[in-house]
């Protein structure tokens, strides 16, 4: 999130990336540790801009943040705990 918003052209340029697919662009959303169900819905924002976040790691301009790409494996693991974590949050609201 910090590589992403550290610079308004970096944050304008993951916004163009979502410009094709989203009507209104999303940014990622930090983590509350006050507040557990925050964890859930980072990830949840996390998995929905996987695509754009790849694409924009990718870009040639941050090639030394490529090791940052996240794997379909990686990915698998996260949803998982997504879905551990969405009973907590149902019987929670």
């Amino acid at each position: 999130m910090v590589l992403i918003t550290l610079t308004p052209s970096r944050r304008n340029q993951f916004i163009d990336h979502q410009n094709a697919k989203f009507r209104i662009a999303v940014l990622l959303i930090m983590d509350v540790k006050t507040r557990w169900n925050s964890t859930l819905e980072l990830l949840e924002h996390a998995n929905r801009l996987w695509e754009f976040t790849c694409q924009w790691l990718q870009n040639h301009k941050y090639t030394e943040y490529g090791i940052l790409v996240t794997t379909q494996d990686e990915w698998n693991i996260v949803k998982y705990v997504m879905e551990v974590l969405r009973p907590f949050q149902y019987w929670t609201l």
